[in-house]
């Protein structure tokens, strides 16, 4: 469930077949939400808000019409606007909608006994709030996409993040509704849960990147396909291919394509298969009509497993370097929070950007 929630699966529904409804996956948005309200609950400062009501002692600015209302009359009730200091604010209705969402859901029982805690703590946040009036889940989808946070109130912004897809309460569900079983499965294209790892890696490591996905290339990359009908060599009109390499990105001076591989590397040359692909693409794919000047596969490591790569040589001219690299794959721990999960993209962007620095070293100089 963990992996699934880091696969992007809401933004990526070309990839994780299903549609949205009420998800299993409630259980981790409500638990991040719990995670973070519970560190910031007690440090909720009070903000002054105005208020307009009907009083007999009358304070602040007077509505004129309700004055010489009173005064034809008699009766000591003045329409008064006044600031006064609350924590009945905007900030802490959105969250006690949320807190009250987790508090009242009602998950597969089977699912709740992997956090049987859950409903018990959103209840004493709740409790907590007692004074936050309550507004409707609708009501507060609409005031958390528009809350604007002032500098005193910045913190609160994990809390707003992790409010909205609760208060949402969609994820990705089977397409077919009607089946009825007494088993839950979680399903990940773990090769696709990899593509993404990497593709948040390289861009905090590459400023040029082009990705692609599902057979759809990124607008800047051509790979037309290695056979085509013997015309004139000046014709344009190359028949294209469907297939694309995952990734194409500048290192240094280096236009790099790189492909992700979701399998053990424990040879020092690739499958048949993936060698003659990353042959093809070598020959073939540009990015804003550049060749490449090197390949890389991507392969994930064992836990514990130190960064790794070896070179090999393109066949028969030698001088287009391909590189083997074996790079860390997240463990259990690091996809427990999203403090743990950033820090490991962090730590897979430092080591790509080592490996490159020996793509650089040792390929020759091409200037754009």
């Amino acid at each position: 469930m963990l992996l699934a929630e880091k696969g992007s699966i809401d933004d990526s529904r070309t990839v994780f077949e299903g549609a949205l409804a009420p998800s299993l996956l409630r259980l981790l948005m409500q638990e991040r939400l719990l995670t973070v309200v519970e560190k910031l609950l007690f440090r909720a400062r009070p903000r002054y808000t105005e208020h307009t009501e009907t009083l007999t002692m009358p304070r602040g600015r007077l509505s004129e019409k309700s004055l010489l209302g009173s005064m034809t009359t008699g009766v000591p009730w003045v329409e008064s606007t006044f600031d006064e200091l609350t924590l009945d604010t905007p900030l802490l209705r959105v969250v006690a909608s949320a807190l009250r969402a987790v508090a009242s859901d009602r998950l597969p029982r089977r699912i709740v006994k992997l956090r049987p805690s859950v409903p018990g703590r959103a209840a004493q946040l709740l409790h907590h709030l007692s004074s936050v009036t309550m507004i409707e889940r609708e009501q507060a989808i609409l005031q958390a996409e528009r809350l604007w946070l002032g500098p005193l109130d910045r913190d609160w912004q994990p809390a707003i993040d992790a409010a909205l897809p609760v208060l949402r309460e969609h994820g990705i569900a089977p397409d077919d509704a009607e089946s009825s079983s007494d088993a839950f499965a979680v399903h990940v294209r773990m090769e696709k849960f990899w593509e993404q790892c990497l593709e948040m890696a390289l861009q905090g490591s590459f400023p040029v990147l082009a990705v692609s996905r599902d057979a759809a290339p990124d607008e800047r990359v051509s790979v037309p396909a290695p056979w085509g009908v013997a015309t004139d060599p000046d014709d344009a009109s190359d028949p294209i291919t469907e297939r694309f390499p995952d990734f194409m990105f500048r290192a240094g001076r280096q236009l790099v394509l790189a492909d992700a591989k979701y399998k053990l590397h424990l040879s020092n040359a690739p499958s048949s298969q993936d060698g003659y692909q990353l042959f093809a693409y070598s020959h073939l794919a540009t990015l804003g009509g550049r060749p490449s000047d090197l390949a890389v596969i991507l392969y994930p490591g064992r836990a514990g497993q130190e960064a790794k790569q070896f070179e090999l040589a393109r066949m028969r001219d030698q001088g287009y370097p391909l590189w083997l690299s074996t790079v860390p794959f997240p463990s259990r721990h690091n996809v427990q929070t999203q403090a743990t999960w950033n820090a490991f993209v962090a730590h897979l962007s430092a080591t790509i950007r080592d490996l490159a620095v020996s793509w650089a070293s040792r390929t020759h100089e091409v200037v754009a």
